[in-house]
């Protein structure tokens, strides 16, 4: 399955009739019917009745890759880290508990792109991160430079082996906190964050209930 997500809204391709949504709210779209997939991110954007949108699929890559057709696409690296202590690294930003992350530089590797958001963003020594395996990709939309961008996040698993493990916030890109959480508190700060966040650690092996201090 893909999701796309608008704030807390969010476009679904899921396979065809297999893989039905768990929102008894959503809507599903006909395959073949008006209008074209590439411009239905703009009628979704514009009708903020429906909060989740299913695309039945047969191919989900194909049809996926017509949604983003009309949205400029920007390329993300981040990173789900913990410490020495098993505590997992936060950041507040725009009212909204996150995990680091940013764009990737042209030409940049997207696994250094996501250690070097890490390290800029939190102020943490990027020589003591170790990455990981991949944990998913996430895709949402955001509005800037009068037009609709699609951020593609690649989300991997990070560990910080330094016995400093002070953290400081890049107050230049909006980040008010930078903190260490112990993962049996983490349901009180996911309660306030991004759908595509929860995504990223449903994914992980934190969901899985198999973290531990060392990768």
């Amino acid at each position: 399955m893909y999701n796309i997500f608008f704030g807390n809204r969010r476009l679904a391709v899921c396979s065809f009739p297999e893989q039905p949504l768990d929102d008894p709210e959503a809507v599903y779209y006909s395959p073949g019917s008006f209008p074209e997939l590439a411009y239905l991110p703009e009628l979704f954007i514009s009708n903020t009745t429906i909060n989740t949108l299913c695309i039945p699929s047969k191919n989900q890559e194909s049809d996926f890759k017509q949604l983003c057709t009309r949205l400029f696409r920007i390329n993300a690296g981040g990173g789900l880290v913990t410490n020495l202590r098993g505590e997992v690294l936060l950041i507040f930003r725009y009212g909204r508990w996150d995990l680091p992350k940013g764009t990737q530089e042209p030409g940049e590797d997207i696994r250094y792109s996501a250690l070097r958001e890490v390290s800029e963003e939190c102020g943490l020594d990027i020589s003591q991160l170790d990455i990981a395996e991949q944990v998913c990709d996430t895709y949402h939309t955001f509005h800037r430079d009068n037009r609709f961008n699609l951020e593609f996040t690649r989300w991997f698993r990070m560990q910080f082996n330094g016995e400093d493990d002070t953290v400081v916030p890049q107050m230049s890109e909006s980040i008010e906190q930078a903190i260490w959480v112990n993962p049996r508190e983490l349901d009180n700060y996911l309660s306030n964050t991004y759908p595509s966040i929860v995504e990223v650690f449903e994914n992980s092996d934190l969901a899985r209930g198999t973290s531990s201090a060392a990768l």
